[in-house]
């Protein structure tokens, strides 16, 4: 997309350029009108001298401490302030009262109160950046009269500023010593009321000593406590499910062996074994035997790689790995046995009475923490707004500290530089500069030159907006959107009557006639189907009915065998032109009670062109559109279609009725006439799009009636441009009919 843009924007200027080149007597015109009104004002204006002066600016009233780079940021900072106090009122008051009689010529006719704003008019001040000298200027018709000012104002200016610097730095010193001492008292008082706070509300400080930073006791005990007591009510909820899932596997006769390891740390982990069958002792000949019957069945894996299955020393050695395995067996079985006895018996009262004294404990020690921690909590709540008033307090210190610290530093650097000060030097002196600034030859040539080429150019933009007709063909077709097939340009009408008329039958070798046979070929090689096509114009006028006779003359010299209909029944300009006038045709066609090929052939005409019929338009029906919009028009065109290799239809102007998209719309494609001398783009614009909309398919237009001249746009554009002639009423009427003209020219029943 910004590709095309730019292609757009490439396209519009090389057309402006186009036109200027055009319209270049225009532009030379401009050009040497301001020439030679700026050549007038340099003779007659008066000559302007100047003198100027430089002036440099030092801050030296800084801390000695200080890097230079610190002073030279600073008095750049303030360049500004000093070029405005040098126009200030007070310097320019005081450089007038230093000017002698002789010099004041200048202020005579001027008011006692405007001489300060008359004399600073002629003055300007400026600075180059990043520099500390500031530009002095003065300028008038007088020579000696510019030097002597800004010698004056140069000299007021530096009185003004020692006056003012001369005892600055002790009065503000002066100034800063009373306000150390005022601070002072006040952080005092603000000390010893946060020391007396901090006692009262029992703060524990850390880190920097301030509230943000400590701890108070209340708040500290609460949030300790309400962790323990968080800690608390979980293990009261372990206790309380423990005690639960005991007491419903000792109800249920389920199995407790679960909960066992859970009291070990109550019954003790030996005694458990011990009753369990799985004491010390016991497990270790328990791991003895298993140890054992491992080794068995590695050694019964070495004999079988080497012995059979019968040899008496695999037989012995599985007898043995059986025993062990039945002491295994049989030694787990005892351990269930015993461990269902103790169940019943002994460890199933001893597991719930211990759950029970643990969820007990665990209650009694929640219901103590949470007494202890209401209690710390309503404590701390109490001290909420003793601790605000602590912080609003420490804020109020360190605001005034840090203020105390700056004012501290202010007058240690005010006792430093205490015999600083600022200073001005003037560096450039003024002068009498016999040399006029103002008018200069180049400055006023380069600005007439620019002034006339704006000037110009601008006239030359205004021509072309106001003229709004198409330029270009690459204008042409970037605002329709349609490729242009031909240019045809003007050349007069050959004389004789009817197809003696079209240049194409009469000179058909002729390079005139080119144009034609290359409008033919683009619109055979076109993509889509224009077996089919519609001819038609936007206005009246614009030459569609000439153009067409020449193609279809084409088409026919192509060797295509071709009907060319004349479908504006409104304004028969193409049977007009052929000498058909009087003539039977379309009109009768359709409404003609006969079969289509019947009534066809009966009102088709051969002119003398080989492989070339014409279907005139007939006499003027009442309701042209009606007959067009029938089916009948379409199978005269169906009927048509299966004769003929090329179907011409001669159609009324889009903008004139709505004829056109009624043919437009069946048939292959359409053909628009444009006429770029006479159509406004906007009109052509508008008509196309309605065309398009309509639903018709517009293949391209010709721009007919271009101008022979090389030095007009469509200049290189060659062909036959015969007009239209849209405006006469020659068409023939139906003698059936009685028929009156509406306002706008068209017939209506009488």
């Amino acid at each position: 997309m910004q590709q095309a843009h730019h292609s757009t924007v490439l396209s519009e200027l090389m057309r402006f350029l186009h036109i200027v080149r055009l319209q270049m007597w225009t532009l030379i015109l401009t050009v040497a009108v301001t020439g030679i009104l700026g050549g007038i004002y340099y003779m007659t204006a008066d000559r302007v001298y100047d003198s100027s002066a430089d002036v440099l600016v030092l801050q030296t009233n800084g801390n000695a401490l200080d890097g230079k780079d610190n002073n030279q940021q600073s008095i750049q900072n303030l360049m500004p302030t000093y070029q405005k106090v040098l126009l200030s009122d007070a310097v320019i008051e005081g450089a007038i009262k230093g000017l002698p009689s002789k010099h004041r010529h200048v202020l005579r006719k001027v008011p006692r109160a405007r001489w300060a704003d008359t004399l600073r008019s002629g003055l300007s001040v400026s600075a180059a950046r990043q520099t500390n000298v500031m530009t002095l200027r003065y300028r008038s018709t007088d020579p000696e009269l510019s030097a002597y000012i800004v010698s004056s104002v140069l000299n007021s200016y530096l009185k003004f500023m020692q006056a003012t610097h001369r005892h600055s730095s002790r009065e503000t010193l002066d100034v800063l010593t009373r306000e150390k001492r005022d601070l002072e008292s006040q952080l005092t008082q603000k000390e010893q009321q946060l020391h007396g706070l901090k006692s009262q509300v029992g703060l524990l400080l850390s880190g920097n000593g301030t509230s943000e930073s400590g701890t108070h006791i209340a708040a500290d005990r609460a949030r300790q406590l309400n962790l323990t007591l968080t800690t608390a009510v979980e293990q009261t909820a372990e206790a309380r499910a423990f005690y639960e899932a005991v007491a419903y596997a000792v109800r249920s006769g389920g199995d407790i062996q679960q909960f066992i390891t859970q009291v070990a740390d109550v019954v003790g982990s030996q005694v458990l074994l011990r009753e369990l069958g799985m004491g010390s002792q016991d497990g270790f000949i328990l791991a003895r035997f298993e140890q054992q019957l491992q080794e068995y069945q590695a050694q019964l894996q070495s004999l079988l790689a080497k012995l059979g299955p019968a040899h008496p020393e695999v037989q012995a050695l599985e007898e043995r790995i059986a025993a062990t395995q039945n002491y295994i067996v049989n030694r787990n079985v005892i351990v269930t046995e015993r461990l269902k006895e103790m169940r019943s018996n002994e460890l199933a009262p001893r597991l719930l009475q211990m759950a029970q004294q643990r969820l007990l404990q665990a209650q009694a020690r929640e219901n103590s923490l949470r007494l202890q921690f209401d209690q710390a909590h309503a404590a701390a709540l109490a001290m909420n707004s003793q601790l605000a008033e602590l912080e609003r307090i420490e804020s109020d210190v360190k605001r005034m500290r840090t203020y105390y610290d700056h004012v501290l530093d202010r007058i240690k650097d005010i006792d430093l530089g205490a015999d600083d000060g600022l200073r001005i030097r003037v560096v450039s002196e003024p002068r009498v500069n016999e040399q006029p600034v103002s008018p200069k030859l180049s400055t006023t040539g380069i600005l007439c030159l620019f002034l006339g080429t704006t000037l110009g150019l601008g006239v030359i933009y205004l021509r072309d907006a106001i003229d709004d007709r198409f330029k270009s063909p690459d204008e042409l077709q970037a605002q329709l959107g349609l490729p242009v097939l031909a240019m045809i340009r003007q050349m007069p009408q050959p004389e004789g009557e009817g197809i003696q008329q079209v240049l194409t039958f009469v000179k058909p070798s002729a390079a005139e006639a080119e144009c034609f046979r290359t409008l033919r070929s683009a619109i055979s090689f076109c993509a889509g189907d224009t077996h089919r096509l519609c001819v038609t114009s936007t206005e009246p006028g614009d030459g569609k009915t000439t153009t067409l006779a020449n193609l279809a003359v084409a088409f026919a010299q192509a060797g295509k065998k071709t009907l060319l209909i004349d479908a504006d029944l409104r304004r028969p300009g193409m049977t007009q032109l052929l000498g058909l006038k009087g003539q039977q045709g379309l009109s009768h066609v359709l409404r003609d009670s006969r079969p289509v090929q019947e009534s066809c052939l009966d009102n088709i005409f051969h002119l003398g062109q080989e492989n070339l019929d014409v279907m005139p338009s007939g006499a003027r029906p009442i309701n042209p559109s009606e007959l067009l919009s029938t089916e009948r028009f379409s199978d005269v065109i169906a009927w048509a279609e299966t004769i003929y290799d090329q179907i011409l239809i001669d159609a009324p102007p889009i903008l004139a009725v709505a004829d056109p998209a009624i043919i437009g719309r069946m048939v292959d494609a359409a053909l628009v006439i444009i006429r770029p001398d006479k159509n406004r783009r906007r009109m052509v614009v508008r008509a196309v799009k309605s065309f398009i909309g309509a639903g018709v398919q517009v293949v391209g237009i010709a721009a007919n009636h271009l101008a022979n001249s090389p030095s007009q746009d469509y200049g290189y554009g060659y062909g036959y441009g015969y007009g239209y002639g849209y405006g006469h009423d020659d068409a023939i009427e139906d003698p059936a009919l009685a028929a009156m003209e509406d306002d706008d020219g068209y017939r209506i029943a009488a």
